[in-house]
């Protein structure tokens, strides 16, 4: 279900006369993107030459742990009385 906000919001794109939005928009997405293009290489993620702090059997117990706590709290009947 669409607001009216939203709404409004498509049909001020969608609409012919929205023209200039749509350039304005378009003219701004190539200047924020122009720095990312004008890179000789491409763009890699970071790297780390430390290796991971903590062991990775006790980060998996603490996950499973949670998950069994979540799973024991869903499962438990509530206690409400018979005035609900």
């Amino acid at each position: 279900m669409k607001t009216m906000f939203a709404e409004r919001v498509c049909r001020s794109i969608i609409r012919r006369s929205s023209a200039l939005s749509v350039l304005l928009l378009s003219m701004l997405m190539t200047l924020s993107t122009s720095q990312a293009l004008a890179q000789d290489e491409p763009l890699r993620p970071p790297t780390t030459q430390e290796p991971p702090s903590g062991p990775k059997f006790i980060v998996l117990g603490v996950a499973l742990l949670l998950a069994g706590l979540v799973i024991v709290v869903a499962t438990l009947k509530s206690k409400r009385g018979h005035q609900d």
